[in-house]
């Protein structure tokens, strides 16, 4: 995969699609974004790994990860990222930045009492327990906000340079963080996890990511997280009953480049 990009362009790749229940063409929750300066993952569930392989992106350039929570089907590849960043072809590597809300160094702090070899060695392991807010990453702004699922998710929006953006809600259900993480934003990533007629509590249908981005004005609507109930479901025409933009059906391996 070509990595160049111009000042204010964004490639989103999705790396998974699907959720804790195996499916055979869906890893679980993985997203790959890429600046002209960063490479970022957005939760890193199991298989994410395989999937920047597929990609051809070398774990050595990943700048960063931010997990939206700490549900095994978002981050259950940390652990074999850390061990695999301990190699010594990493060795003297760039600094690897994780963000996530509260309770971050604790995770981290857990997985190395089972875990020891998941400790950083030859290379700086960065840990920063965010609050909801703005920061700074390279060229991009990020903005995290509070999402109603658990009591430590976060949604995640990245603006490029003033230009193009991506918002990624996590594991959501109905708030008005929603609309506001993805105010006009590029992409909306957003969790569709069950056909409107089997909505689960914690979890957005196609018709409710769809309300959501239609009060936001998104440009377009990634629908994504899927159940298997969803499969042989029309997801995107019940998005399209509350959202007039572009809907897309995600699919692992789906890469798009917002182009200035």
């Amino acid at each position: 995969m070509a990595t160049e990009l111009a000042t204010g362009e964004l490639r989103i790749t999705v790396l998974g699609s699907g959720t804790a229940i195996p499916v055979a063409d869906r890893f679980p929750a993985g997203y790959l974004v890429q600046s002209r300066s960063a490479t970022l993952l957005v939760d890193c569930g199991p298989g994410t790994l395989r999937r920047l392989a597929q990609v051809d992106v070398d774990l050595g350039a990943i700048d960063a990860v931010f997990l939206t929570h700490y549900h095994t089907d978002h981050c259950a590849d940390v652990g074999p990222l850390l061990f695999a960043l301990r190699s010594p072809r990493y060795r003297g590597r760039k600094p690897l930045h994780v963000f996530a809300a509260t309770g971050l160094q604790r995770f981290l702090d857990t997985l190395a009492t089972v875990w020891p070899w998941t400790l950083p060695r030859d290379y700086e392991l960065h840990v920063h327990e965010l609050a909801p807010g703005e920061l700074s990453f390279a060229d991009l702004k990020v903005t995290a906000l509070p999402i109603r699922h658990t009591a430590q998710s976060l949604g995640y929006r990245f603006d490029a340079a003033s230009s193009k953006s991506v918002a990624f809600s996590g594991d959501a259900d109905e708030c008005a963080e929603l609309v506001e993480l993805a105010r006009g934003v590029d992409v909306f990533v957003c969790d569709a996890a069950f056909p409107d007629a089997a909505r689960v509590e914690g979890h957005l249908t196609p018709g409710l990511a769809g309300a959501h981005a239609e009060r936001a004005g998104a440009k377009s609507l990634w629908l994504t997280h899927f159940y298997p109930e969803c499969e042989g479901v029309d997801v995107a025409a019940q998005a399209r009953s509350t959202y007039r933009g572009e809907v897309v059906v995600a699919q692992d391996l789906l890469s798009v480049t917002l182009h200035k």
